[in-house]
Formats: structure tokens, C-alpha cells, sequence
């Protein structure tokens, strides 16, 4: 069960069936279970489902076209009141978002990871369209709906990749 969560890929067609609250719910709950340097817990979440928001998201980062079609979207930021260095927002936010995406697979749902930080322009297009506080670094967000469409995963194990330490 646990490598069929893992044998997917990014979905970027979705229908029109509405994502359950209780849905959303577990993703954050899967999200919010990653660890965290320090157990800092330092991530943010904002879930946004109104329509013309996510038809309006493209606008702020332009390899985001999926969320025309999809039924939800969640934004993960950073605390930086939460959390002392930047470094660790984006590590401690990559985690959180891991976890939703293995979640949202074992929910049924498609999803796509879609990076917002670190380039300057799209943190700053983000804050102001969601008029986010200077402590919220936005990282990351994720569109999600019910896929229409197939994207198995093929194997991209490489060895020439990995070197064993044996001390």
C-alpha cells in the first residue's frame, strides 16, 4: 500500500467535484503531523477553495495554470516569528507538504506541489494578493482535486546517485 502512495505524479487536471471539508481536514491533519527542526511546528496553512481566487493564481506564478481547474488549494507559509532562521521555514514547510501529498493521494484526490518561495517576486505578488503579515513567508502551494487524468510514476531510482559511507 505505503509505494502505491508513493508511484504518482503531479496532477494537473482535475473535475469539478468539490473537495469535503473532512478531506481538507485529514490533508492538514497529515500536513501538520511532519516533523520540524526543533519541533518548532513554525508552518502556516491557508486553504482557499473561492473560485476566482484560484482562477486569479496564475497571475502571481505563472507555472501554476492547474488551479483553473482545481477544486481547492493550499497555501503552506512559513512563521517567522515561529522560527528564527529562513532556512528552516523552508525545510520544516517541504515536510508539511510531503506529508499533504502523500495524504491527498491516499484520499483519492490529484494533486500539485507548486513552489512560490524563494524567488522574490512571486513571495511578494503572494503577500499582497493575500495580503499576508511580514512574519508569513509563502512557500508553497498545492492544488488539489479529484483527477482527470492518469500519471503513474515511473521508477526514478538512480543508483549514480548514492554513495555508501562504511566508514
Amino acid at each position: 500500500m505505503l509505494k502505491e502512495l508513493f508511484d504518482r505524479r503531479s496532477i494537473r487536471r482535475y473535475t469539478d467535484r468539490p473537495i469535503p471539508e473532512e478531506v481538507i481536514t485529514e490533508l492538514l491533519r497529515a500536513a501538520m503531523n511532519a516533523p520540524s527542526a526543533r519541533n518548532t511546528q513554525s508552518w502556516r496553512f491557508l486553504v482557499i477553495t473561492d473560485r476566482k481566487t484560484l482562477d486569479d493564481i496564475p497571475s502571481l506564478q505563472p507555472y501554476t495554470g492547474m488551479m483553473r481547474q482545481a477544486q481547492a488549494a493550499i497555501m503552506v507559509m512559513g512563521d517567522r516569528s515561529a522560527e528564527a532562521s529562513e532556512g528552516y521555514l523552508y525545510v520544516n514547510c517541504a515536510a508539511a507538504i510531503e506529508n499533504l501529498l502523500v495524504e491527498a493521494v491516499h484520499q483519492g484526490l490529484g494533486a500539485c506541489w507548486c513552489a512560490v518561495a524563494p524567488k522574490p517576486e512571486r513571495v511578494e505578488g503572494f503577500s499582497r494578493y493575500f495580503r499576508l503579515d511580514d512574519t508569513l513567508l509563502p512557500v508553497g502551494i498545492v492544488a488539489l482535486g479529484w483527477p482527470a487524468e492518469e500519471r503513474p510514476r515511473t521508477d526514478q531510482y538512480d543508483p549514480d546517485k548514492v554513495s555508501f559511507w562504511k566508514g
